[in-house]
């Protein structure tokens, strides 16, 4: 009976271990992972060759910023962002990012 035991336990554990390294840590954690044509649009500092598109502005938590970013980037047309602003604060004692940019197409 304890041969059956162990090896009940050991398969137990192998299940886990594969259903858990299945996941990165960015979705246990709750952060939304970018689609693969999101992955593309980064940060500029030098707009003289891009179009503007438009402004924007999101708040989110810092560990979600770079998602929500790119994320209305995509959605306006764009490939790339100026961050114009940002600044923290303090809601219900979580730290909410207000980020002020500018959507560019440059490629």
């Amino acid at each position: 009976m304890r041969i059956i035991e162990k090896c009940l336990f050991l398969v137990f554990v192998t299940i886990f271990l594969f259903i858990g390294c299945r996941y990165t840590g960015a979705e246990l954690m709750g952060r939304p992972q970018s689609s693969p044509e999101q992955a593309s649009i980064s940060s500029i500092s030098d707009t003289t060759k891009c179009t503007f598109i438009k402004s924007a502005y999101v708040e989110t938590q810092p560990h979600t910023l770079n998602y929500y970013l790119k994320k209305n980037v995509y959605n306006a047309g764009g490939d790339s962002y100026k961050i114009i602003s940002s600044n923290t604060q303090m809601v219900s004692g979580i730290n909410i990012m207000m980020t002020n940019f500018e959507i560019y197409k440059c490629k």
